[in-house]
């Protein structure tokens, strides 16, 4: 269930960042433009890397999509289990969802995994700081 979770956030962030849903994919504009030869396209996931999921997961961070960003760093997890960058990403994009709880775990996982990663003591020092302000 997972995997299929994964491969779905992986589709919808490939056809909305190809634009399939805009304009140029509308009715209107299928009538302006000759149709295209249909093919069937296999989506492999695991030809990726880890690392190259995590390169994903970086620019999809950057650009505030930050529900794919999980999605791609949590398929670098399945191809890397102990990948303690890819936990730190998703702590990261989880605290700017303000979402502090899975922030905390996934940053105390990257800690575990690789205790001298500083950037994820300080994400989980910060996560841990914002939950406790919003309590009070």
């Amino acid at each position: 269930m997972a995997r299929n979770l994964v491969v779905c956030v992986f589709l919808i962030t490939l056809l909305t960042s190809c634009s399939f849903f805009g304009e140029q994919n509308s009715e209107a504009a299928a009538t302006r433009r000759p149709a295209a030869p249909v093919s069937s396209v296999t989506l492999n996931y695991s030809a990726f890397t880890a690392a190259q999921w995590l390169n994903l997961s970086r620019t999809l961070y950057s650009e505030g999509k930050y529900l794919e960003s999980i999605g791609a760093a949590q398929t670098a997890l399945h191809l890397k289990p102990d990948y303690a960058e890819a936990y730190n990403n998703i702590g990261a994009a989880y605290a700017a969802l303000r979402l502090w709880d899975p922030a905390i775990q996934a940053d105390q996982q990257a800690v575990h995994l690789m205790p001298g990663m500083q950037l994820a003591r300080n994400n989980l020092a910060w996560a841990l700081q914002q939950k406790s302000r919003e309590k009070h």
